[in-house]
């Protein structure tokens, strides 16, 4: 029964950090620029950890920035730059819209054909499929505010003292 557990399945796996960049690496893209952060070891991050942004903006971070992070394995989703007082918030939001957008035109859709089809089940299908994405993607732009004010409140200290609570936690 090992493939019926749902432990880890129903929260958020992303993590909070705060990391200093000890080389940055960044490609050209067509649309976008695809940055690689080598982050610093010291009494917070115990490994020389990589991490992976896509933006299109250039010139994100530099050489011994202090980032705060909300990452998911190696990928950035969220960061606040303290050092160049940057941050990706907009540009999150501007993505979770975007994604809602299509998904409520999609609803929309799949809602006249199910009309118009005089309530097919393949038209009901989509229409519920639509509507639990929509459902979830309104649940996910929810915690993406609520991270966005977690990165956004804190300054330096305080979020350095957090992680350190949390590290003798463990």
């Amino acid at each position: 029964m090992a493939f019926m557990n749902f432990k880890g399945f129903f929260y958020a796996r992303n993590d909070l950090r705060l990391l200093k960049i000890e080389k940055v690496s960044q490609l050209d893209g067509a649309f976008y620029k695809d940055y690689t952060l080598v982050c610093v070891k010291d009494e917070l991050n115990t490994e020389s950890e990589i991490f992976s942004y896509k933006s299109f903006k250039k010139d994100l971070f530099k050489e011994n920035d202090e980032i705060l992070i909300s990452n998911w394995n190696e990928k950035i989703i969220l960061f606040r730059n303290l050092t160049q007082k940057t941050h990706n918030f907009k540009e999150a939001l501007l993505y979770q819209f975007i994604l809602l957008g299509f998904l409520l035109l999609a609803s929309a859709f799949f809602a006249l054909l199910t009309s118009i089809n005089e309530f097919s089940a393949v038209d009901l299908f989509f229409f519920m499929l639509c509507l639990v994405l929509l459902i979830m993607a309104f649940i996910n732009f929810s915690l993406l505010q609520k991270q966005i004010r977690i990165l956004a409140r804190f300054d330096k200290e305080s979020i350095r003292e957090f992680l350190k609570q949390r590290l003798k936690k463990k």
